[in-house]
């Protein structure tokens, strides 16, 4: 599966994109730059996933998320926080289809990506 990875934290970003990879997915974007540059990013790279910081400058992950979703209604995005909260309504409410609480374990990431492999072959 191809995965864009948005984070405007670079080391994290570099260690999640390490960690795609030896869950055998393919990393085939890193973002920092923020939330327009991963609207950018995605309409370039054709992600199957993107794994999305929701705190960004430039457009937050929940902004980026529905303009993403708006564009490819079945790209796969999971949250990636350490401070926003999951069951905060706008966090549910905008058709993300994970989160995962940073620090981000090994185990949580291949089992979100996997759940989203799954989701991509059964559509």
């Amino acid at each position: 599966m191809k995965v864009l990875i948005a984070d405007d934290d670079k080391e994290l970003a570099e260690v999640l994109a390490n960690c795609v990879t030896a869950c055998g997915h393919e990393v085939v974007g890193t973002v920092t730059g923020g939330g327009l540059a991963v609207i950018q990013a995605f309409a370039r790279c054709e992600a199957d996933a993107v794994l999305l910081d929701i705190m960004m400058p430039r457009y937050n992950g929940l902004t980026v998320c529905h303009a993403l979703l708006s564009r490819k209604p079945d790209a796969k995005v999971i949250f990636v926080s350490g401070s926003a909260d999951k069951s905060d309504p706008f966090v549910k409410g905008c058709g993300a289809v994970g989160y995962l609480q940073k620090p981000v374990g090994l185990t949580e990431l291949r089992e979100a990506l996997d759940a989203c492999q799954q989701a991509n072959a059964a559509a």
